[in-house]
């Protein structure tokens, strides 16, 4: 598929893959950012999309499965809104909560703390922190769990 022919099927397609993404998410934006991605990944490939394959089916599931994706994303890593609109006593009850959280990661072991800052904090992956602390990927999952269940074991019990 050359640049011009691309350029035509965007256009043509661009819309239902707009409304595909939408079913997935709620959010307009986040939806237009799947498309954008999904466009770069077929223009990437567009010298391989004439080999006979329907290519607004593969945008179809390009799109769905990077919704799928973002979903799981936002799952993994959910956004904690911080409000302007809370009272000062709100603010004040989040920040001693975040304090607390804070004084809970730092009576964990070292390696446990460094895992949870590391992926919670700095949003690293797993295999990216397996790399960094030289570990093996089941020994990081290991900590990183430890450390999550006493850090909510320690919640509890407050």
């Amino acid at each position: 598929m050359e640049n011009r022919e691309f350029e035509i099927f965007v256009q043509r397609t661009r819309g239902e893959m707009y409304r595909t993404a939408c079913r997935y998410l709620s959010s307009s934006d986040e939806a237009e950012d799947v498309v954008q991605d999904a466009l770069v990944k077929l223009y990437t490939i567009r010298h391989r999309l004439d080999e006979g394959r329907s290519v607004e089916a593969l945008a179809r599931v390009i799109v769905r499965n990077m919704a799928i994706d973002t979903l799981r994303q936002r799952a993994r890593h959910p956004i904690i809104p911080m409000h302007p609109d809370l009272s000062d006593d709100g603010r004040i009850e989040v920040d001693e909560r975040h304090a607390e959280l804070l004084r809970v990661i730092e009576t964990l072991p070292s390696k446990q703390q460094l895992i949870l800052r590391m992926k919670h904090i700095d949003g690293m992956e797993v295999e990216e922190i397996a790399q960094t602390l030289q570990m093996n990927i089941d020994a990081v999952y290991q900590n990183l769990s430890r450390a999550r269940r006493a850090v909510l074991n320690k919640f509890k019990k407050s």
